[in-house]
This record gives C-alpha cells, structure tokens and sequence, in this order.
C-alpha cells in the first residue's frame, strides 16, 4: 500500500472509491483502519490520506458530486 491509499495487488478485489478530495483511489477496508472515514449527511467518506479529512471537513460541499 502506498502512503496515498493506493491498492497494492492483494487489494484489488477489495471495495475501492474515491478520495473526494484527491481523486485517488482508496480501499474502504484500508480507509477504515487508519481513520480516514468521515460521515457527512448520512454518507460515509473514504480518503487517501491524512491530510484529506481535514481538508474535506473544511467545506465538504466543495467535494461532493
């Protein structure tokens, strides 16, 4: 695994989204262990790393489609 959540090849067949702030690929499973998860309006958010919580809490809005 890559500090950016990135999937090594054990983890392909595992959930994957998207970080809402980078754009990266990101494991839910990975997500959830490290804290990476937020919630916002009743969804859960997967993020790629530890910067990216922060940054989506900040104005989530920005990041959701």
């Amino acid at each position: 695994m890559s500090c950016c959540g990135n999937p090594n090849e054990s983890q392909r067949m595992e959930k994957q989204t998207l970080c809402p702030v980078m754009k990266n690929p990101v494991n839910e499973k990975v997500a959830e262990g490290k804290g990476m998860v937020r919630e916002y309006q009743g969804k859960k958010y997967y993020f790629c790393c530890d910067s990216c919580p922060e940054t989506f809490e900040k104005n989530p809005t920005s990041y959701i489609e």
